[in-house]
């Protein structure tokens, strides 16, 4: 599919940023456990919560404003969505870290 708008573009590019820079935090924190990057992760979360739900928010706006592109204004919508699971999954995975003292 190709994305015409350059909001949906954009949206999708912080998504894809903020899922790769999350995943590279969780796999270095099971790799060394450092408290600092607890620290990290939990600034790295609520950055990437703000820039995600103001994302998302231009995209309701946009879907709502550009009615004819629906198609493509949806899927990007769900395609950013599918962050918040994922984060939840990471949280839950720190938290009860199964790898704990297996890694090293």
């Amino acid at each position: 599919m190709k994305i015409v708008q350059s909001i949906n573009r954009n949206a999708l590019i912080i998504a894809t940023l903020s899922f790769l820079l999350g995943t590279i935090l969780l796999f270095l924190y099971l790799i060394s456990e450092s408290e600092t990057l607890i620290d990290v992760g939990i600034f790295y979360v609520v950055v990437a919560l703000v820039l995600n739900t103001i994302s998302f928010v231009g995209l309701a706006i946009n879907t709502l404003i550009n009615i004819q592109d629906y198609k493509e204004n949806l899927i990007t919508i769900v395609l950013v969505s599918i962050n918040i699971p994922i984060t939840i999954g990471y949280i839950m995975i720190i938290l009860n870290n199964p790898f704990k003292n297996t890694l090293i």
